[in-house]
């Protein structure tokens, strides 16, 4: 559904705004952040998993104004961490300081450590294009969230071809969502299909880089204000609670 091109994409633009951005890959078995950015990295969180590195030393400044910390690719032992594993990266996230927001691009699904990662976060953003399938497998999450808390749920619709296909699939969600799970759903934009995005991704740089005028970038630049509008009268301390959320307390 293009969810880790948009939260590259979104991170670049809140950088660009002056917030020091951190962008986490979350996909812990199936890591692709840093091969959209065309970057091979050094350390991953593997390396913190182990006990090796701590989350500060695995971090890697980009040349588009974010930082990230890279995943491990095909580490199946990485994508259900037990206890102790867990640990090392709860105290490395505890040991960060000094960025505004932090950026978890998840692994697709609804396994443990996706869940986990989404009940403990500020926002939650599940993204979905207008396909029968994507929409089945957004509704799949947004259910399994709902089930284990109550929380507003962000609908970001992509690869649309209209603006009013992306209202049709935020309608539809918003009302099966609100009809059975009495819960609610924040459409807070759409990014349109634009053959732009894919150049980008097979050469490894990101759309707002390569193509900044392009439509599409601009549709990516007005989410990640609306993002940050929102959420700027709350943002002391929101990694504390997202620790404290994550381990459970």
């Amino acid at each position: 559904v293009g969810k880790t091109t948009l939260a590259i994409n979104l991170g670049i633009a809140m950088a660009r705004t002056g917030r020091r951005i951190l962008l986490l890959d979350g996909d812990l078995g199936l890591a692709n952040l840093n091969v959209l950015l065309g970057i091979i990295p050094k350390f991953t969180i593997q390396d913190v998993v182990r006990g090796e590195k701590t989350l500060a030393q695995v971090i890697m400044p980009t040349s588009y104004g974010l930082d990230l910390v890279a995943g491990a690719t095909g580490i199946a032992d990485l994508a259900n961490l037990g206890g102790p594993e867990r640990e090392h990266v709860l105290q490395g996230l505890e040991g960060l300081n000094g960025y505004d927001i932090l950026i978890i691009d998840t692994g697709a699904g609804i396994g443990d450590n996706v869940i986990r990662f989404v009940l403990a976060a500020d926002d939650a953003i599940v993204v979905t294009t207008h396909h029968p399938t994507s929409m089945t497998d957004a509704y799949g999450i947004i259910k399994t969230i709902l089930t284990r808390e109550a929380k507003t749920i962000k609908l970001l619709v992509n690869c649309v071809n209209s603006p009013s296909d992306a209202q049709q699939v935020g309608a539809r969600l918003a009302a099966v969502t609100a009809k059975f799970l009495n819960g609610k759903i924040e459409c807070i934009g759409y990014v349109q299909r634009d053959a732009l995005i894919e150049k980008s991704i097979m050469a490894q740089k990101p759309h707002l880089i390569l193509n900044p005028g392009a439509a599409s970038a601009q549709r990516i630049r007005e989410v990640a204000m609306r993002l940050l509008n929102e959420g700027e009268p709350d943002s002391k301390g929101t990694l504390g609670r997202f620790i404290q959320r994550l381990m459970g307390r």
